[in-house]
């Protein structure tokens, strides 16, 4: 089985509003279709004791990682060897042979502070520790319910922990699925330096949407994760139907980039009155 970046070229890597890259039909379409008949249920993915809680049903998120896949003999054959190559030195190499330029850009001290890129390890997140990897590979399968009540956006506009070297979302779409949301928007600082944080979430007079990849079967969307990659995804109309995908990560020891000093000033000070009120009712 070949991974998704099997056929990517350095070429391929877009350099604005943060690098990436876009894969239409990036596995052969029997695997895919094989992948897509084989989805575990989403009451399977709901087993994983990595969900967070949730009041709600709808349009909600659950996922399977590795870990998962790789202890449930009811996972086919296919998809564990598909999370299995996603969470491999192969793959962990390929990403590195193609963004390896720009992780310089943002980075500069990337090989000092995490290990050469010629000599890094790799480990599955959950299974293997940083104690014998350098990098821990997940490839999480993912579900978003379908919307029930009212049309919602799963995930605004926001950027990842800052212990994620990429962040990848490979999509499967249902060929009967009509309903219309569930893209992912990149975005940049509309004055082109970080500003108006709110933890991880980014409001919108701070930001200015830049491209709009949709939700579409065999598409493979990879990004290195910083500072400046801000994404999000596009509000969901009401359907009956799952929004399917494969959520890919690499994880590195420590922070990559710290927002703290861009975070909204309202929003220090609600935290800050938080923290007083806690500490009051001690």
């Amino acid at each position: 089985m070949k991974t998704l970046l099997s056929k990517v070229q350095i070429s391929d890597v877009i350099a604005e509003p943060f690098p990436h890259i876009v894969v239409r039909d990036a596995i052969d379409e029997d695997l895919c279709a094989r992948l897509m008949a084989e989805y575990p249920s989403i009451d399977t993915l709901k087993q994983s004791k990595d969900n967070l809680p949730t009041t709600t049903d709808s349009n909600v998120r659950f996922h399977y990682l590795a870990e998962d896949v790789f202890n449930d003999e009811q996972i086919s054959p296919t998809w564990k060897e598909f999370i299995r190559i996603h969470t491999s030195s192969l793959f962990l190499q390929q990403f590195i042979d193609l963004f390896k330029p720009h992780i310089l850009q943002y980075y500069p001290n990337f090989e000092q502070d995490y290990g050469s890129f010629e000599s890094l390890t790799s480990g599955v997140r959950k299974i293997d520790t940083f104690e014998n990897s350098d990098v821990l590979l997940d490839a999480l399968i993912c579900v978003n319910t379908p919307v029930t009540t009212r049309p919602t956006s799963v995930r605004a506009a926001h950027v990842d922990f800052a212990d994620k070297l990429f962040a990848g979302l490979f999509y499967l779409r249902d060929p009967k699925d009509d309903s219309t949301g569930g893209d992912l928007e990149l975005y940049k600082f509309k004055n082109g330096k970080p500003q108006g944080f709110r933890s991880n979430a980014l409001p919108s007079y701070a930001i200015e949407l830049c491209k709009t990849i949709k939700y579409e079967r065999n598409v493979l969307v990879l990004f290195l994760n910083s500072i400046y990659a801000v994404h999000g995804v596009t509000v969901r109309s009401l359907t009956k139907h799952p929004r399917y995908f494969v959520n890919l990560v690499g994880e590195v020891n420590k922070p990559l980039f710290d927002n703290s000093k861009y975070q909204e000033a309202n929003h220090i000070k609600y935290w800050r009155k938080v923290k007083q009120l806690i500490g009051t009712a001690k």
